[in-house]
């Protein structure tokens, strides 16, 4: 018999407002950890310049009317319409299939997106917020990266002060102020949670089919046990049913 085995499957969810960095921290950290798996979102908005963030894989764009058959399909295992005109979707199926043969997945959400999903997997799911050090960053990010401007880019900064109020429901926060530390950080997650016992099915009958069990004695009603600490085996049984020990006996005679 062997105590190692294979942990559950995780689904780690990189949420936060857009313009944190999380695309960039989701595609370096399946470089390094080519195990973590990915599965694209549909959506039916516009593709980003490929100047501005590195996209591919990461999204299935489709028209609306695509987007509206897929949903009266049940294709999708959520889908949400964040914005005016932009749909987006995650495939029930690759889930499924991940579960099934034992693969992490990362998925790059907004909070929405992500308590959707936690209703359907809640067992599987490790939430991380990320967010810039300030608002003033995040502000300049958005304005940065150059993918939304005027109403557009001030529609995204009031969507992210929305996106704030969900920050209790997840299970990790991370700040993004620095691209490798974060990076470091949300490998020690993996790390972590995939080593929790209740991640590990099957381990813990095996313990206590072996175990052998055994009281600890915490009640000391006549307030002596500290006093017998070091006592024989004699003295002690003596003390508990307040019988001399044959030694004092003997010196008393």
């Amino acid at each position: 018999m062997t105590f190692t085995c294979s942990p559950a499957p995780l689904f780690f969810v990189i949420s936060g407002p857009g313009g944190t960095g999380k695309t960039t921290l989701i595609r370096e950290w399946r470089k390094i950890e080519p195990d973590l798996h990915y599965v694209p979102n549909v959506t039916t908005r516009k593709p980003r310049p490929a100047s501005a963030v590195d996209e591919a894989g990461l999204y299935e764009f489709v028209s609306f009317e695509k987007f509206r058959a897929l949903v009266e399909a049940d294709y999708f295992a959520q889908w949400v319409n964040p914005s005016e005109g932009k749909y987006y979707g995650t495939p029930r199926a690759p889930l499924d299939d991940a579960l099934t043969k034992k693969q992490d997945l990362v998925f790059d959400y907004t909070p929405q997106l992500y308590i959707n999903l936690r209703q359907l997997y809640r067992e599987h799911i490790v939430s991380i917020f990320v967010m810039p050090p300030s608002l003033e960053e995040l502000r300049r990010r958005l304005e940065t990266r150059n993918t939304e401007s005027g109403r557009d880019l001030e529609i995204k900064y009031q969507m992210a002060l929305q996106d704030l109020a969900f920050v209790e429901e997840h299970d990790y926060h991370v700040v993004n102020d620095d691209f490798e530390k974060t990076l470091r950080t949300l490998q020690s997650i993996r790390v972590a949670e995939k080593a929790r016992l209740s991640r590990q099915t099957g381990v813990l009958p095996e313990y206590l089919k072996r175990a052998r069990r055994s009281m600890l004695f915490y009640y000391d009603p006549s307030g002596t046990r500290t006093q017998r600490i070091g006592e024989s085996e004699e003295a002690a049984a003596a003390t508990r049913n307040g019988t001399p020990p044959a030694a004092a006996l003997a010196a008393c005679g």
